[in-house]
């Protein structure tokens, strides 16, 4: 992901990015951990990725003049629906199911 990209994402965007990021880090993490993960550069490009979001989501902040981490509470709650991530583990959770 380039930094380019990031910066064309609005607020809501960025925060479900960065929450996206955070399952996807969580994933890699837990993979690694039991041995399951196969391109282990990918927890260093999850990381880097998720540095250059909360790198510009602190970048909207200081331009609107707002308070470290209080974009969150100016954007609203966000759905867990919303998130790419989410959506995943809904989809995975029904499979296993059924």
């Amino acid at each position: 992901m380039k930094p380019s990209d990031v910066r064309t994402l609005d607020a809501k965007g960025l925060l479900l990015r960065r929450q996206d990021l955070i399952g996807e880090l969580a994933t890699c993490q837990f993979q690694h951990a039991t041995g399951q993960l196969d391109d282990t550069s990918a927890l260093k490009r999850v990381r880097k990725d998720l540095a250059r979001v909360n790198t510009v989501i602190r970048e909207h902040e200081r331009t609107e003049g707002l308070v470290k981490g209080s974009l969150a509470a100016q954007v609203g709650k966000l759905d867990s629906g919303d998130s790419a991530f989410a959506a995943f583990r809904k989809r995975m959770a029904a499979s296993a199911e059924g």
